[in-house]
């Protein structure tokens, strides 16, 4: 971590890069959100009648509702491919989808009011992080405009953490005897709530490592 402080003493900024743990889960969650989305895209324009029965019914139940399940996914994956330049390039432009597609599928959703809560819950945290990074970012207080962007990203990545707990519960199920209505709701619980939690808890981490950079430079400045 790096710090610099100003000629008059009293104000700090402080830089800290993300841990390698951090960086590789943002880049894998990346790859396998588009290509979640490209899949998706492929299995509605081009349905293949081949596969297992239980992913043939999910595509199915997804191209019945082709129009806002596009709707949806494309701005979803296009938000996805602008959060490295927002956050690594660190540029003041960033562009979000509004997440009001998200309450609209969850009137078909596949896992039933399990699932649905879970998207009621995260879609709305991932508005409201949105909301209070605008409302940051009017003010020009650019550190917490970026903690509150954090936040909205790992909820919005947390669809690719899900993924693999999905294919858990495939891998699993002629053990479990579960069908995808009955574990697709878990998986959502499951894939959110890593991600939200994982992101906080570097955040609040983060957070104390710089009050120490700020209380040692402070302590330095008066001595």
């Amino acid at each position: 971590m790096k710090s610099s402080v100003t000629s008059d003493g009293h104000d700090l900024v402080v830089k800290a890069t993300a841990p390698l743990w951090l960086r590789i889960g943002f880049w894998v969650s990346i790859a396998i959100s588009v290509g979640v989305v490209v899949r998706r895209l492929i299995a509605i324009l081009h349905p293949s009648q081949s596969g297992p029965a239980p992913l043939a019914a999910l595509d199915a139940a997804f191209a019945s509702h082709a129009a806002l399940t596009m709707a949806h996914i494309v701005p979803a994956m296009a938000f996805v491919l602008l959060t490295p330049f927002v956050f690594l390039r660190r540029t003041q432009t960033a562009w979000a989808e509004r997440g009001v597609t998200a309450y609209a599928m969850n009137s078909y959703s596949i896992g039933g009011w399990v699932e649905r809560s879970a998207v009621l819950l995260f879609n709305s945290l991932f508005l409201f992080s949105l909301a209070r990074a605008y409302v940051y970012m009017r003010r020009g207080e650019h550190l917490l405009k970026r903690r509150w962007m954090t936040r909205a990203v790992g909820i919005l990545l947390g669809i690719a953490t899900t993924r693999p707990v999905m294919g858990f519960f495939f891998a699993t199920s002629r053990l479990t005897h579960l069908e995808p209505r009955q574990f697709f709701g878990i998986a959502f619980w499951i894939g959110f709530s890593i991600n939200t939690i994982a992101v906080e808890l570097w955040l609040r981490a983060r957070g104390r490592q710089s009050q120490r950079e700020r209380m040692a430079v402070h302590s330095q400045i008066k001595s």
